[in-house]
């Protein structure tokens, strides 16, 4: 039994101890002082997956962070003032990142790891306004009873789901979408991106090992049209890998990989440079 994940929860973990390795750099694209008191002793133990893992999980998790502070800051440019964070593990966008105090942030997560948040960070003060909402998401009625509540309260709101959409069954985030565009409130929603090329990496025998207590089980047949069919409208696509290219980040592909796209050219490679990333989506 996998004695790091024994729970979707602690995925959260392994995600903040990257934040903080990240962090330490030298040449850091972000600084998340609160990683790394968020991760507390675990650190060690997140330390033993790295031979079962690739440098991939870490890369995904540092473009993602920066890809998403962006969104954040070009919605609230726009004129968002509401984020709600589902599923929001240890993040600490509401303590490191310059939000304003006109700005509302909800993050909702199980009990146990909002109130290890809440312990581990009870010194610090957010940079805007800040309410932490203990809720088992899979729980569908408590889940849209929420939604409805907080829909009541904000006008303009955008929903961010980082790291949460691959651990559900396409029912799942059908209804979860199907409820967020049943409440007009709800205008933008951030969340992943995986071109049908990725998922047999995805269901590699020795990654499902390691997850094996919080596998991947989202698997559409084509990841935008699920979306698109079902109400929302792409507003932005940023891939990990244009953005590696533009912070000068390699990407730690295989080198086969990098010996075809020297023989076949760039324009070969472009596509597959495109497998995976973040989009922000508006309801249509």
């Amino acid at each position: 039994m996998n004695e790091v994940i024994k729970h979707v929860s602690d995925t959260s973990f392994w995600v903040a101890h990257y934040r903080t390795l990240e962090s330490e750099r030298g040449d850091a694209i972000f600084k998340d002082p609160y990683a790394k008191i968020l991760v507390g002793d675990r650190a060690s133990q997140i330390d033993t997956l790295k031979s079962q893992t690739t440098r991939w999980t870490r890369f995904t998790v540092v473009m993602r962070t920066y890809i998403i502070d962006q969104m954040i800051q070009e919605l609230i440019a726009k004129g968002v003032t509401t984020f709600i964070n589902i599923g929001a593990g240890l993040d600490s966008r509401p303590y490191r990142m310059n939000l304003g105090p006109h700005i509302q942030w909800i993050e909702v997560d199980f009990s146990h790891v909002i109130d290890h948040k809440v312990k581990a960070l009870k010194d610090f003060t957010p940079t805007c306004k800040l309410e932490s909402i203990s809720l088992d998401l899979s729980n569908r009625k408590l889940r849209f009873e929420l939604f409805a509540e907080l829909a009541e309260k904000y006008s303009n709101i955008a929903v961010l789901t980082e790291g949460v959409l691959p651990y559900l069954t396409e029912e799942q985030v059908s209804e979860l979408s199907e409820d967020l565009l049943n409440l007009k409130s709800f205008k933008y929603w951030i969340g992943e991106y995986f071109s049908e090329k990725t998922y047999t990496y995805l269901r590699d025998p020795k990654r499902m090992k390691v997850l094996q207590n919080a596998p991947f089980q989202f698997f559409p047949t084509q990841w935008k049209n699920f979306f698109e069919s079902r109400g929302w409208r792409l507003n932005q696509a940023i891939y990990f890998a244009d953005v590696a290219e533009k912070l000068g980040r390699p990407t730690p592909t295989p080198k086969f990989f990098k010996v075809l796209a020297w023989v076949m050219g760039k324009k070969w490679a472009e596509p597959l440079k495109r497998m995976s990333g973040f989009l922000l989506w508006e309801r249509n």
